[in-house]
């Protein structure tokens, strides 16, 4: 595919080569960030794909070629992909704006590649991704050629090397912001592409970006043997958890599919995954009303539990130390039936956490475990070691409360209840973390999205 088109080029002494620098601006890092309503996205119609743009025109011969390079563009969409010119053009545009792109901001250049169509996104990553994937030597011999190397600014040395990694890792940052800070306005072949996201049970569409998808597409092409730090890794930890702290489910799902790929053995990633599972399985996602014709991308709850605990072993395995991990596992074993396993796990996990908000969750699963074991005093404890912690919480005197009625202790319950009445009323979430227990492992996204940050700003522009 690439040796015709680039043979050609190396006729073409009279393209301008280079591509202009332009004034670099300094400017100071202002994280932005999306607002959305809380909600669990649960479904992506499938995404239409314009398949692999043709990169030569089916005309045939070096004046033909000479002459689509100085002409207008073509008009036709289906000719964009046979346009040569048309294709260097777009690389060159795409180009410029990844280098002068601020990682974490809404610049200029993010703004402008967010307002393209699908099209000529399409045809660029297409171009790009198919070259990575050569091997080195075909790398090597194509972008030596003057007008491949000026476009893509690379380095003696990166041509030398036949190396991709910066213009992909730019790229791929590049399309993340835009995806992450609502850029993108551009318009796109099936205005049907939607998500989907469950407010109190139903189902609300939301307009379904496609950045994500090119930004996963361009750093799933790294060499990361080239690489001497982790920052492909770095990326997918970062994103999904951004992704899973707004409750984006569906976009969290393809991530997770690609870090699965590149990072089978990771126990992060597994982590992560374990609770997208525990996440679909809960009521919020379990119990919605759909509208005609929607689906959604998860099983059934004791399907999803079960993935779950797969994850959970799997992470547990590799890392046996992973404390929180125990604790999401000892929640899936106790909701399996298992509260025999899921005390053992439990007490575990105790052993190595000292987070007040996940030792607050371990008191409260923990007692709902001895409950069912028909430890009623011990369970009793963890439900007040629970509301010690978080005084003006309402689950745990919800708990005593349930405890105690089974007891056929009907003046307990009801002074259980009574507190819950007379608990301040401020801010639900943060008074009872049981709200947020589903993002308590991503509480550090935003600093783990500008450690990214940080490092992809550091590439040579």
């Amino acid at each position: 595919m690439f040796v015709q088109i680039f043979c050609a080029l190396s006729f073409v002494l009279l393209i301008p080569a280079g591509l202009s620098e332009g004034p670099r601006v300094n400017r100071t890092r202002a994280i932005q960030k999306q607002c959305i309503d809380p909600g669990h996205p649960a479904t992506i119609r499938p995404t239409i794909s314009l398949g692999r743009s043709a990169l030569i025109s089916e005309r045939k011969g070096v004046p033909v070629l000479l002459s689509a390079l100085i002409g207008s563009p073509p008009s036709d969409k289906n000719e964009k992909k046979k346009d040569s010119a048309y294709i260097l053009q777009k690389v060159k545009e795409w180009r410029e704006a990844t280098v002068l792109h601020n990682p974490g901001e809404a610049d200029q250049s993010a703004r402008e590649i967010g307002g393209w169509d699908e099209e000529d996104l399409e045809i660029v990553v297409d171009f790009i991704t198919d070259l990575a994937s050569q091997r080195v030597k075909n790398i090597t011999r194509t972008i030596a050629k003057t007008p491949i190397r000026s476009r893509l600014k690379l380095t003696a040395l990166e041509v030398q090397q036949g190396d991709l990694n910066r213009v992909l890792m730019q790229g791929a940052m590049l399309h993340t912001d835009i995806a992450l800070l609502g850029l993108e306005t551009g318009q796109y072949l099936d205005p049907r592409e939607q998500i989907w996201i469950f407010l109190d049970g139903r189902a609300t569409a939301l307009h379904k970006t496609v950045n994500w998808k090119y930004a996963r597409r361009l750093i799933d092409s790294v060499d990361l043997s080239r690489l001497q730090d982790n920052m492909v890794l770095q990326w997918y930890v970062a994103t999904t958890a951004y992704l899973q702290s707004r409750r984006l489910l569906a976009y969290a799902k393809e991530n997770l599919e690609g870090a699965l790929e590149l990072f089978p053995s990771d126990s992060r990633i597994l982590f992560y995954a374990g609770v997208q599972h525990e996440t679909w399985a809960l009521p919020i996602n379990q119990d919605v009303q759909l509208p005609w014709g929607g689906d959604v991308y998860y099983d059934s709850k004791k399907s999803e539990l079960k993935k779950a605990r797969d994850f959970f072993t799997k992470a547990l395995k590799i890392n046996p130390d992973f404390a929180e991990a125990r604790l999401h596992f000892g929640r899936i074993l106790l909701l399996l039936g298992n509260p025999n396993k899921a005390y053992v796990e439990f007490r575990k996990a105790a052993a190595g956490i000292v987070d007040p908000q996940l030792s607050y969750y371990i008191s409260l699963y923990l007692g709902r475990t001895l409950a069912a074991l028909s430890r009623h005093d011990e369970a009793r404890e963890q439900y007040k070691r629970a509301a010690k912690l978080y005084p003006t919480a309402q689950s745990p005197l919800l708990a005593l409360s349930q405890l105690a009625q089974i007891d056929d202790d009907s003046e307990s319950a009801f002074a259980a209840v009574q507190r819950v009445f007379e608990l301040p009323r401020q801010n639900i979430r943060e008074d009872d973390p049981w709200w947020v227990y589903d993002l308590s492992h991503v509480r550090n996204a935003d600093a783990l999205l500008e450690e990214v940050y940080k490092k992809f700003d550091e590439l040579a522009r």
